[in-house]
């Protein structure tokens, strides 16, 4: 497991996508910050709140909402042009006849991508601190305590999209398939279909019910000041259970695959 870990974190440290993915991010993060404060008055954060009245916290969120989830299509990319790298540059054959080794190869990439998921977060919290401190004047910081909260459940979920996106480039079997099914996951069609489906179902009711699926939790903001922190179980069980789920599909798929 040590051998192969080593062995993907080489591969993931000299990949020449990573870089160019964060300071793309980073940019793209920047730039949209300057357009919402050139547009402020066109933009709506609820009950009348423009993006500069927003707490540190609660700009994040509302970053987050926005669709497309610029995040989510950053690690749908990266992970699948980092799975699929691995059998063009031939490094598969070194687990190919060990299939206690290829599920150690799912938990290592599932580390890594825990780490890729770490380092968009860190670009997208200096993006977000610099355009705010540029753009909007005397924008609130708000409770940090409740910001690092946020900040931690939001990781647990991107990283569970990015282990689920790890299955799928693993089942998907083209390079170009996975990045399809990457792109609407990230864009949420499956979700808004759930939510459009549990609503017509079950009423009010759905809605509850559609915030189990993983994009639709990421994407609607979290109520973190309840008492009680009830708004945090929910997050946080979502997020376990879907790394659990795809992390095992994909040791259990990556075991039995025929990889020649």
């Amino acid at each position: 497991m040590l051998n192969i870990l080593r062995m993907d974190f080489r591969r993931f440290r000299k990949n020449n996508m990573l870089p160019l993915l964060l300071a793309v991010f980073f940019a793209f993060q920047l730039f949209g910050i300057f357009m919402m404060s050139r547009y402020a008055d066109s933009y709506s954060a609820g009950a009348g709140l423009g993006p500069g009245s927003l707490s540190a916290s609660e700009f994040f969120q509302y970053m987050l909402a926005q669709p497309p989830s610029w995040m989510l299509l950053y690690v749908a990319v990266f992970t699948v042009h980092y799975t699929w790298s691995e059998r063009s540059a031939g490094f598969y054959k070194n687990y190919i006849s060990m299939r206690h080794a290829r599920v150690s190869s799912v938990l290592a990439k599932a580390l890594l991508l825990a780490l890729f998921t770490l380092l968009l977060f860190v670009a997208a919290v200096a993006a977000n601190a610099l355009g705010r401190l540029l753009f909007f004047e005397n924008a609130p910081t708000g409770e940090l305590g409740q910001y690092a909260l946020l900040l931690l459940l939001q990781f647990l979920l991107h990283w569970a999209f990015a282990v689920m996106m790890l299955f799928v480039a693993l089942a998907a079997r083209s390079l170009i398939a996975g990045l399809i099914i990457g792109l609407l996951l990230a864009l949420n069609l499956v979700g808004y279909s759930l939510s459009a489906l549990a609503a017509l179902l079950l009423g009010e009711e759905g809605a509850g019910i559609a915030s189990w699926w993983l994009v639709n939790r990421i994407v609607h903001p979290l109520e973190l000041g309840q008492a009680g922190g009830a708004d945090m179980l929910e997050p946080a069980i979502v997020a376990l259970l879907f790394l659990l789920l795809f992390g095992t599909a994909g040791a259990v798929f990556r075991q039995r695959e025929d990889l020649h």
